[in-house]
């Protein structure tokens, strides 16, 4: 599993179908994002990106991603 340290980079736009990946969110806990959409990753309305607490949560949303 893809496992971002340090922010988002250009290894989010390398899955060409929608992916699970971890994000550390800095104080020593993961939360999980889905990234290799058109757009590199799913953002939030504000422009943050947008995550996920489970696995099994993110990979929903993976599967039910539509492009536009």
């Amino acid at each position: 599993m893809v496992t971002f340290e340090s922010g988002m980079d250009i290894r989010c736009r390398e899955p060409k179908v929608p992916t699970v990946a971890r994000f550390a969110m800095g104080d020593g806990t993961y939360r999980y994002v889905v990234i290799g959409t058109q757009y590199g990753y799913i953002h939030t309305t504000g422009g943050d990106v947008r995550t996920w607490r489970s696995y099994s949560g993110a990979r929903r949303f993976a599967c039910s991603y539509v492009p536009l």
